[in-house]
């Protein structure tokens, strides 16, 4: 048993540390400055699809958390909100191997959990009207990324995956940027409220702008690296996360 179990032990280690790494890369790179704290958003983001689908949550989640404190030792990438930065590429990640290893209620549990969570954080706002944006709900790209992981679009993710459609890929692989992108950013914003306290109220309408921008290029920048690479690795997703997700499928839990 347990020399059946060490090669695999081995695998999954070995893939951790790659991914790991390939996310302290993506650290270290800034996509945009963040609004109203020092430090940037980085091209974790872009990384992070490829770690929930190819780790089981345990080990997506070691493999952020050693890319974030890798990445942190580069001069201009300190650890921000108290070195609690982790948490949000955390959650996007593990959701996404939720979604992708068959899990897909437990996306959704922690999508909502989320939204509700910000929506009762102080110094949030649900909507925005000040300055210089529009009186609209805030988390409206959040919504709509909720609908999309409910929906049919994210269901068999695991097999359009190791499709040899390009295409197929290339949608599972968007579907997973965008909803892992957004309920990071919530995340984020949960910190930022906690830590930035009612100074927080003066950034909202701003980000509010910006966010859907940023977001944007982290889901193209997934979907130009992460595609091509799960292409790549099409056997093994077949081998591996297929058989998983459909042990999960068939399980009476």
């Amino acid at each position: 048993m347990r020399e059946g179990r060490s090669p695999e032990l081995s695998r999954k280690l070995t893939l951790t540390a790659t991914l790991a790494a390939l996310y302290a890369l993506g650290r270290i790179t800034p996509v945009s400055k963040l609004i109203g704290i020092s430090g940037t958003i980085t091209a974790g983001g872009i990384i992070a699809p490829l770690i929930g689908i190819m780790l089981e949550p345990s080990y997506a989640i070691a493999a952020v958390l050693i890319g974030t404190m890798v990445g942190s030792l580069v001069p201009w990438n300190p650890l921000k909100f108290y070195g609690l930065d982790f948490l949000p590429g955390t959650l996007n990640v593990v959701m996404i191997s939720f979604a992708v290893h068959g899990k897909k209620s437990r996306s959704i549990i922690m999508f909502l959990f989320m939204l509700g969570l910000f929506l009762v954080t102080p110094n949030t706002e649900v909507f925005v009207g000040k300055f210089y944006s529009p009186p609209v709900p805030y988390l409206w790209l959040h919504v709509v990324a909720l609908v999309i992981l409910i929906s049919p679009l994210s269901n068999q993710l695991a097999t359009r995956l190791s499709s040899t459609n390009r295409a197929f890929v290339l949608l599972a692989v968007t579907v997973l940027a965008f909803t892992g992108t957004m309920i990071e950013h919530v995340t984020g914003g949960v910190l930022y409220a906690l830590i930035v306290g009612r100074g927080a109220l003066f950034a909202w309408p701003i980000i509010y702008l910006a966010y859907p921008v940023e977001r944007a290029i982290l889901i193209a920048g997934a979907a130009l690296v992460c595609t091509p690479t799960i292409i790549l690795l099409r056997s093994v997703i077949r081998e591996r996360v297929i058989a998983k997700s459909s042990a999960v499928a068939s399980s009476p839990n």
